[in-house]
This record gives C-alpha cells, sequence and structure tokens, in this order.
C-alpha cells in the first residue's frame, strides 16, 4: 500500500487507509489468530471463493505467506484496532483490472462496514493504483455481498459459474466498474 495519497496516513512505518470507522491497513502474521477465527464460520466460507473449511490457524498463516500477488488489507475498527474482516485487490484477467474480495466476521455483520472498506479499496484501487476497471463476484445467494456491491456502484455484467472452496461449483453473479463511472460517482457525490 502506497502512502502518497492524502488519505492515507503513516503510524509506526505503517501506512493505513482510514475511513469514518475503519482503519485499513495490510494484513500482518498478527492477524492470522484473528483469519483463522472468523474464517472458520461455514457460513463465510461458502460465500467466498479462497477459504476452505475448516479453516485453521495454519491456513491463515499460508495464506499471508502466499499473498504477494495482491493488495490485502485487515478491515479494524477506528476507535479500538479490532480486527472485523479481510478486504482484496488482485490481479484480474485484463490489464490494468483487479477483482475486488471482501468479508466480515459474523459478529460484525449487518453495520455496513464491508460497504464502507470496499469503498475505500474501490478508491485506492482507482486513485493509487490507476487501475482501468475493477470486478467483483458473488453467489447469487448472497444479498448481503449483493447490497454492498450496488451500494459502491458497480454495473451487473453476468451470471456464470465460480469455484468456492467450501462450497464447489456455485451460481455467481459477475459485477464491473471502470474508471468512468467511479469518477462519475466521485463527481456526484462531491457536495456543490
Amino acid at each position: 500500500m502506497s502512502c502518497e495519497e492524502s488519505s492515507l496516513e503513516t503510524d509506526d512505518d505503517e501506512c493505513r487507509l482510514t475511513t469514518r470507522r475503519l482503519v485499513l491497513r495490510i494484513a500482518r502474521t498478527g492477524d492470522a489468530a484473528d483469519i483463522a477465527r472468523f474464517a472458520d464460520d461455514l457460513e463465510i466460507a461458502q460465500m467466498t471463493s479462497r477459504i476452505p473449511h475448516p479453516y485453521r490457524l495454519d491456513d491463515a498463516h499460508a495464506f499471508l505467506a502466499r499473498a504477494e500477488d495482491e493488495l490485502i488489507v485487515a478491515i479494524t475498527a477506528r476507535d479500538n484496532d479490532a480486527f472485523l474482516g479481510l478486504c482484496s485487490l488482485a490481479a484480474a484477467g485484463a490489464p490494468e483490472t483487479a477483482e475486488l474480495g471482501y468479508w466480515i466476521g459474523r459478529p460484525h455483520w449487518g453495520r455496513g462496514f464491508a460497504t464502507e472498506a470496499a469503498q475505500a479499496a474501490i478508491d485506492y484501487g482507482f486513485a493509487v493504483l490507476e487501475l482501468a476497471a475493477i470486478e467483483v463476484r458473488c453467489r447469487v445467494i448472497n444479498n448481503g455481498s449483493r447490497r454492498v456491491i450496488q451500494k459502491c456502484g458497480f454495473g451487473y455484467v453476468g451470471t456464470g459459474l465460480s469455484t468456492s472452496l467450501a462450497a464447489g461449483r456455485v451460481a455467481s453473479e459477475t459485477y464491473r466498474m471502470d474508471r468512468r463511472t467511479w469518477q462519475s460517482l466521485k463527481s456526484w457525490s462531491t457536495p456543490r
């Protein structure tokens, strides 16, 4: 994560992206126990593509060790630094395109944390990484994730099959946002 943007702060030699209620920072080895605790939830694992079930501490360490080709950030509470979940931007098939991923631990569902974290990651992807597009997928039965995606302004692309380590082949929806759409959304939300 770069510290070049004004929305990023440097604290103790670590870059942090802050929002109204959250701090997004690079996921680190010290997060492994929290990742394992929340990711071992079957309902979370079945809604993602890369979380196996059961999910153990060794899985979290292995995940963090091989996460070099993507931006993996821990989502933490701004007021008390509590670990809430993960968010990522990973290289997608097309050049200058990333795939957004996110999950929030069950005790923190229903408070808008996933939307707030996703919006921060999207802004970072377009403003700092200068991506041309960001894609995101969700299972067709994942209404919560679909609401996050819609609140962020993604456009529906289509329905297909995806692979989930915990659930096998599943029906999923793909959404996309290009740079021009993001710029329009940012200008619409700017107070005049």
